[in-house]
């Protein structure tokens, strides 16, 4: 009986502990490469997402200058007038590393973030804010979990303070994902409680363990999107940069792009996400309400990592396309006064570094489909983005205002400035 259970159970056992040993003794150091770099910032892959290996391997290069570009599903979107085509065509100081996907919003990137640490204190980083992301229930749970990470659970309770900041994000985790690893831990400091000494040990061994898998899965990688997506199209540019032969290109692409349809949404997109569809769709988002979403509670979890880091933001508020806004029924106004209920927590707070393209959405091939941006869309945010992170800027003096953290400021749907800040 034991021989016929060590020939079923004994190949499994020496493979796992083959896999565990690999990973107990493999080293965490970081070995450079900018091929390897370079791939990952493109590669938007949940992997690549999640790792802060190869996040803090990029961000953390001597030699070279990475600037994490974070959002949601619109760094997918690759054409020539890409922020990372045009950054490697002409030799820019930096080189956006791609922090998005689809469903990502605040609650995410603020895990990640305060993940990244000093890997962002007194850097630059661009961030759009879609609109999209505040809806009435705020962050999607199935889209959390999906790239979420237990590193960034374990960084997070490493370095918790009992400050109001922390017991939010500890809250709103457990909404997000109630059935998570460490979940006695994560309810302790939504409660304002210290972790215990073997709260801490643990912690300290399930860091060390991660950070072994996260530097031993990440030499793993099938992307090759830097290849066929970037370095493909960069030879199509002019030498030198001319914007208006760029603009002259997105014109002739954008154009030839969208030939089947009469709202300027890219062929392919339209076939398959809208053709099947179109009936049903029409007034679909007449009833479509972003001033009252938890999201802006999320965004201050944001705004406060980045304060605390004294990191320079670039925030980019993007359009939707206006001729899809008009058949679904999209208020326009009320898209206008969400983003000015963003702008006004932004600028508040010091976050003065914007560019808003919310009344963009009616110009031509400046949207690539029904909300993200692409061709002329990418040349108006390049024309934002270079100068940012070409040129010397001084930091903004940034104030935060816990105001923002409430219900109350979440819920509000009146004049911004109107507000009242209670102490």
């Amino acid at each position: 009986m034991l021989k016929r259970l060590w020939h079923i159970l004994g190949p499994v056992f020496c493979a796992l502990l083959l896999v565990f040993g690999l990973i107990g003794f493999y080293p965490t150091t970081m070995n450079y490469s900018l091929p390897a770099e370079k791939e990952d910032a493109v590669a938007l892959t949940k992997s690549n997402f999640k790792s802060k290996y190869k996040k803090t391997r990029a961000l953390t290069d001597p030699n070279h200058r990475f600037v994490p570009f974070f959002g949601s599903s619109e760094w997918s979107r690759m054409d020539k007038m890409h922020p990372s085509v045009l950054a490697e065509a002409y030799k820019r100081p930096y080189i956006p590393y791609l922090l998005g996907q689809k469903g990502a919003a605040s609650l995410t990137h603020f895990f990640g973030i305060q993940q990244l640490g000093k890997e962002l204190d007194h850097k630059k980083a661009v961030y759009v804010i879609s609109p999209q992301w505040f809806v009435a229930k705020g962050a999607n749970a199935g889209a959390f979990q999906n790239y979420f990470s237990i590193g960034q659970l374990v960084d997070f309770l490493q370095t918790q303070t009992g400050s109001t900041y922390d017991r939010y994000a500890a809250k709103r985790f457990l909404k997000m994902y109630p059935d998570c690893a460490l979940k006695s831990m994560v309810e302790k400091v939504a409660r304002g409680e210290k972790l215990s000494s073997s709260d801490l040990k643990l912690l300290e061994w399930r860091d060390l363990i991660y950070q072994k898998e996260d530097a031993f899965f990440s030499h793993f990688s099938i992307a090759n999107n830097f290849k066929n997506k970037v370095l493909s199209q960069v030879n199509d540019l002019p030498k030198p940069i001319s914007y208006k032969k760029l603009g002259d290109i997105a014109i002739q692409d954008g154009k030839a792009a969208t030939t089947n349809n009469d709202f300027g949404i890219e062929n392919q997109f339209y076939n398959i996400r809208i053709s099947h569809q179109l009936k049903r769709l029409k007034g679909s988002q007449k009833n479509f309400n972003y001033i009252k979403s938890p999201e802006y509670n999320d965004l201050q979890l944001v705004l406060n990592q980045f304060a605390r880091s004294q990191t320079n933001v670039l925030f980019i508020i993007p359009p939707v396309n206006s001729k899809w806004a008009a058949f679904t029924g999209l208020d326009q106004d009320m898209y206008q006064k969400a983003v000015a209920k963003i702008k006004y927590q932004l600028q508040n707070q010091g976050f003065t570094n914007i560019a808003d393209f919310s009344k963009d959405g009616k110009k031509s091939y400046f949207m690539q489909d029904t909300i993200h941006m692409g061709w002329n869309g990418w040349l108006a945010l390049d024309k934002a983005v270079n100068p940012f992170l070409s040129k010397k800027k001084t930091l903004p003096n940034y104030t935060i205002n816990d105001q923002f953290l409430t219900k109350a400021w979440a819920k509000y749907d009146g004049e911004p400035e109107n507000f009242k800040m209670t102490k």
